[in-house]
């Protein structure tokens, strides 16, 4: 901790700069005066009246005083309200008028001015709605749609997801592709490891042109959110599913297997997502028995919410009926919309 002198003095040169707004000075010697919207370890939002929000990484910031109180969550989970701040490179000076100064590190912070389920107050809403559409005409007339949705409510202790897509292909106005498949999902997380959680799923798929009248999925998990900023999101799950297989022409079939999930999104540059998931399942009475889903791709704003999005999947089906592709190779270009 800093002497309680030295502290006093730092306030005392920094307070008549908090007269009205807050202000970050660049390692360059650029001054933005605006507001502080958002900050975490590796990056800081920042709102100006010419430029609207910025994001600015944190190695390019020499100091950031505010004028306006903040919320502060410490990665211990211990939560500031209605301070100011006073940032210095890799030291931090929280302060109010009626308590004595505080000073962290930089990279004890979690979050300045965090989403308030961040804190434990409601639940966060996400997810996107898409499509790609193909249409050809010529020697060959075809029709594609693919339609997908995630919707995800996320509060400091639970997490609720549901997926879906749908896709139907036409050639000569005779259909040759028809699926749809969807997921739920519950996660609940730990009260002393915030970052572990545990978890139930049940998912359903359809697939007329496999054989594939049902398969049914369901079973526990154990998950992990190793990473969950601006800059970087990680989660990784291990569990154990009960599989029902119903076919059109082949024999129905049921199994035990084990099953995993990652995903992984990154931000680093700024405005555009790069992200990989991958989903999969194996029997544990036929390891050649095997679903593996894997999908990477990019997406970036276009206006209003809208995002455009070109992704590749390669979908594996180890189990697949005889004349059916075991692997299948899928390249989109989707447009939804974002919440």
């Amino acid at each position: 901790m800093l002497p309680r002198r030295l502290l006093t003095l730092l306030l005392a040169l920094v307070l008549p700069t908090l007269a009205s707004a807050d202000e970050m000075v660049m390692k360059n010697g650029s001054i933005l005066i605006g507001t502080l919207v958002q900050a975490d370890e590796y990056q800081v939002i920042f709102n100006t009246p010419f430029a609207g929000d910025i994001v600015v990484r944190q190695e390019n910031i020499q100091t950031i005083v505010t004028d306006d109180k903040v919320t502060v969550l410490m990665h211990d989970g211990r939560i500031y309200k209605e301070k100011r701040i006073v940032s210095n490179e890799d030291k931090l000076v929280l302060f109010s008028e009626d308590e004595p100064p505080v000073q962290f590190g930089v990279l004890d912070i979690e979050l300045v001015n965090p989403e308030p389920w961040r804190i434990g107050e409601g639940y966060n809403w996400k997810g996107y709605i898409d499509t790609a559409l193909a249409m050809e005409r010529g020697n060959t007339d075809k029709d594609e749609l693919d339609l997908s949705g995630e919707s995800i409510w996320r509060g400091i202790r639970d997490r609720y997801t549901l997926r879906g897509n749908w896709e139907i292909d036409e050639a000569n106005n005779e259909r040759n592709k028809f699926r749809w498949a969807g997921r739920a999902k519950y996660d609940r997380f730990g009260q002393d490891r915030p970052d572990h959680y545990v978890g139930i799923q049940a998912a359903f798929e359809h697939d007329e042109f496999a054989d594939l009248d049902l398969r049914s999925v369901a079973g526990p998990y154990l998950g992990r959110q190793f990473l969950e900023t601006s800059i970087l999101s990680l989660q990784g799950e291990l569990g154990v599913v009960y599989v029902d297989e119903q076919f059109d022409v082949a024999e129905d079939d049921d199994y035990w297997g084990a099953t995993w999930e990652l995903r992984w999104v990154s931000g680093v540059i700024p405005g555009i997502d790069i992200y990989a998931d991958q989903t999969a399942i194996v029997s544990f009475t036929d390891t050649d028995n095997m679903l593996i889903n894997t999908t990477v791709g990019t997406r970036f704003p276009v206006i209003y919410g809208f995002q455009a999005s070109a992704e590749a999947s390669w979908n594996y089906d180890g189990g697949a009926v005889d004349d059916v592709e075991e692997l299948e190779e899928i390249y989109r270009f989707k447009l939804g919309y974002f919440w």
